[in-house]
C-alpha cells in the first residue's frame, strides 16, 4: 500500500509528451512506435524499415519535446544494424539531451527465422546489452525492456537502472490480440522478475493492461512498481483526455484508499469494468419500458438487485415490486400463493400496476408454469375456487442461475414470453478490476468509513475466483472488518484458504474438494462455516430462512 506506483508514458508527439508530462508521468520514452501510432500505424510497424528509426526519434524529439518537459526522457533505440557506432549513438543521445535510453523496438518480441538469425549474427538482445553498457558508462540512465529472467538479470549487469518486463503489444481494441489475462501476465512477471534486486525499479509494460484498473490488478499481484502506457495514450486523439487517462493512471495508489465510486447504491452494480458499465447501459434503456425481462446470472451475481434496480428507475415505482421465489412454491399451495384465493389476492395480482419479480424461475413446477404463460401471456389471473378470469396489469422482470432452454422441464413458450429482453450479469473472476472497488464498498457499508487493505489482502482477493460472486465478497470482506483492527490484512480473509470439512452422508463437499461453484456447494460451505445454525447461514447469504430451508431439501443437505 505505501510503495509508491511509477507511471511511464510512451511519447510519439509533443502534445502526447505534455499531456503525460503535466499528469505527473514519471517517464516519458520517446519511442518510434508511438510515432507510427499517432499516425494511425500499429506498433508493429515499428519493426518495418520504413525509415532510420533512430533519427526518427531523434528529428520528432528534437523539434517537439526535448527542453518541454519536466520528466526524465528515454530515447528508443535500435541497435541490430551491423554497420551502427553504438558508442557514437550514444553520444549523440547525451547530446541532444536525452536522460537515458531504452532498447526499443526489442529484437526480444521477435521470433522464428529473423530471431534466430539476428541472435546468431550477434546484432539481438548482445547489441542492446551493449546499448545499456555504453549509455551507463557514460552516465545515461537506461531502461531494459526484458522477455526472460536471464534478460532481466543480464541488463542489470549490464548497468540498467530500470527493468520493463514486456507482456507483448497491447491487447484489445486499443491495438493487437493478446493471449494474457491480467492474472497469468501478473505471474509471467513475476517470474521475469525474480531475483531482481530491490533498488532496481521494475516496470511492465502492453499485454492485456489497457487501463488504470488493469494496471493496479496487476500491479498489485506481481513484483511491478509500475506500467509504461503506450497505444493506451496515443490512439485517444484529444489532449485533454490524454491528461484525464494519464492522471487516472498516475492515481492508481490511490484507488485503494479512497471510497469507492458511487455508481450507484446497489452493490451488486458497482464497477468500472467494461461489463458493468454495459449492465447499467442496458439497465437504463429498459427501465422505461414494459417489456418482460429475463436477468440470468450465477449464483450471487445481484440478479434480484439488478431486478430492482430497473423497477426502480420505470414508471411502476409508485408500487413496491412484488418478488416470489419460485423455489419456495410447493405444488400444494403453489397456486394459492401465485394467483390467490376466492377471499385473498396472490402475488401476481398484489403487483398488478407494478411489478413481479419471479426469483429463479426455472424452479417453477410444470403446472405453475402453465398459469405464468396465461398471465404473461394474456395478463388474466384466476383465483383459486373462482370460475372467472381477472385482469392483471404488471410488469414480469424474471432471474434465473441458469439458461431456461438448457432445462429439460422449463418450457419453452413461457421462456420466449418471459424473455422479450434479455440482461446476463458477468460473474467476478469474469471482471477482477471490480474487485478493489467492490471491497471498498463493502468495507464503507461495514465501517461508515473507507476501509484500509494490505497489498497481501488486496492481491488474495484478486486471485480467488468468488464461486458466491459479489455475495460471497461483501460476506467475506464484512467478516475481515469484524476481524481487524484498522487495516485488513491476509490473514483476516481466512474463510478463503479454508477447506470444506464433509461426511460423506450429508452429502456435503468433502475435504480436498475444489472450491464450491455450484449453488448446492455454497450452500454447503455457508452451512459449515456457520456451524450449521440455519438462521445465521441464511443471514450470511443474503435469503429468508425459509428460502434457505426449501433449498437445503431441494440438494438434500439435511444433517
Amino acid at each position: 500500500m505505501s510503495r509508491d506506483f511509477r507511471f511511464g508514458a510512451v511519447v510519439g508527439s509533443g502534445m502526447t509528451a505534455q499531456a503525460a508530462d503535466s499528469a505527473g508521468a514519471d517517464y516519458l520514452l520517446a519511442l518510434n512506435a508511438g510515432r507510427f501510432r499517432v499516425q494511425g500505424a500499429s506498433s508493429l510497424t515499428s519493426y518495418l524499415p520504413v525509415r532510420p528509426a533512430n533519427d526518427w526519434v531523434f528529428e520528432f524529439a528534437e523539434r517537439e519535446i526535448l527542453g518541454r518537459c519536466k520528466a526524465p526522457i528515454f530515447a528508443g533505440l535500435s541497435v541490430s544494424d551491423p554497420g551502427l557506432d553504438i558508442a557514437a549513438l550514444v553520444d549523440r543521445t547525451r547530446e541532444l539531451g536525452f536522460s537515458g535510453v531504452c532498447n526499443f523496438p526489442p529484437t526480444s518480441l521477435l521470433d522464428g527465422r529473423i530471431a534466430t538469425v539476428l541472435d546468431r549474427e550477434g546484432l539481438g538482445f548482445d547489441r542492446e546489452l551493449e546499448l545499456v553498457r555504453q549509455a551507463s558508462a557514460r552516465g545515461l540512465q537506461a531502461l531494459a525492456h526484458v522477455v526472460s529472467n536471464a534478460q532481466a538479470h543480464a541488463m542489470v549487469q549490464a548497468g540498467a537502472g530500470t527493468i520493463c518486463v514486456n507482456i507483448g503489444f497491447t491487447g484489445g481494441s486499443t491495438g493487437v490480440s493478446t493471449r494474457w489475462s491480467v492474472e497469468s501476465a501478473a505471474a509471467q512477471i513475476n517470474r521475469i522478475l525474480a531475483g531482481i534486486p530491490a533498488p532496481i525499479e521494475k516496470l511492465c509494460i502492453g499485454g492485456p493492461i489497457t487501463s488504470p484498473e488493469k494496471a493496479l490488478a496487476v500491479t498489485r499481484i506481481s513484483r511491478a512498481q509500475g506500467y509504461i502506457a503506450g497505444s493506451t495514450l496515443d490512439r485517444i486523439p484529444l489532449e485533454q483526455t490524454l491528461r484525464d487517462v494519464a492522471e487516472s493512471f498516475k492515481a492508481i495508489p490511490r484507488l485503494a484508499a479512497v471510497e469507492a465510486a458511487e455508481t450507484t447504491a446497489d452493490a451488486a452494480l458497482v464497477g468500472s469494468s467494461h461489463s458493468m458499465q454495459e449492465v447499467r447501459r442496458r439497465l437504463s434503456d429498459l427501465a422505461h419500458r414494459d417489456d418482460p425481462v429475463l436477468i440470468r446470472g450465477e449464483t450471487g451475481t445481484g440478479k434480484t438487485l439488478a431486478a430492482r434496480v430497473l423497477h426502480g428507475s420505470g414508471r411502476r415505482t409508485r408500487r413496491a415490486p412484488v418478488v416470489i421465489d419460485c423455489p419456495s412454491l410447493t405444488e400444494q399451495d403453489g397456486s394459492a400463493l401465485l394467483l390467490g384465493t376466492a377471499t385473498s389476492r396472490g402475488a401476481l395480482e398484489l403487483a398488478s400496476g407494478g411489478t413481479a419479480i419471479l426469483e429463479e424461475v426455472v424452479a417453477l413446477s410444470p403446472g405453475h408454469q402453465g398459469q405464468l404463460l396465461r398471465f404473461a401471456d394474456e395478463g388474466l389471473i384466476q383465483r383459486i375456487g373462482e370460475t372467472s378470469a381477472r385482469q392483471v396489469r404488471a410488469r414480469i422482470i424474471a432471474t434465473s442461475s441458469i439458461d431456461p432452454r438448457s432445462s429439460d422441464h422449463f418450457r419453452r413458450d413461457l421462456y420466449f414470453r418471459l424473455a422479450a429482453e434479455e440482461l446476463a450479469l458477468p460473474p467476478l473472476r469474469e471482471r477482477p478490476d471490480d474487485i478493489p472497488e467492490l471491497a471498498l464498498h463493502f468495507g464503507r457499508e461495514a465501517l461508515g468509513d473507507t476501509p484500509r487493505f494490505t497489498n497481501a489482502a488486496l492481491r488474495r482477493l484478486l486471485e480467488y475466483d468468488w464461486p458466491g460472486n459479489v455475495r460471497e465478497l461483501r460476506h467475506i470482506v464484512r467478516r475481515a472488518i469484524n476481524s481487524a483492527d484498522g487495516i485488513v490484512g491476509q490473514r483476516h480473509l481466512g474463510p478463503l484458504d479454508q477447506n470444506i470439512l464433509s461426511d460423506v452422508n450429508t452429502g456435503l463437499p468433502q475435504a480436498g474438494a475444489e472450491r464450491p461453484r455450484t449453488e448446492r456447494d455454497w450452500i454447503a460451505d455457508a452451512l459449515l462455516r456457520n456451524g450449521f445454525h440455519r438462521g445465521k447461514t441464511a443471514q450470511e447469504l443474503g435469503m429468508s430462512t425459509r428460502t434457505l430451508y426449501n433449498k437445503i431439501n431441494k440438494y438434500r443437505l439435511e444433517v
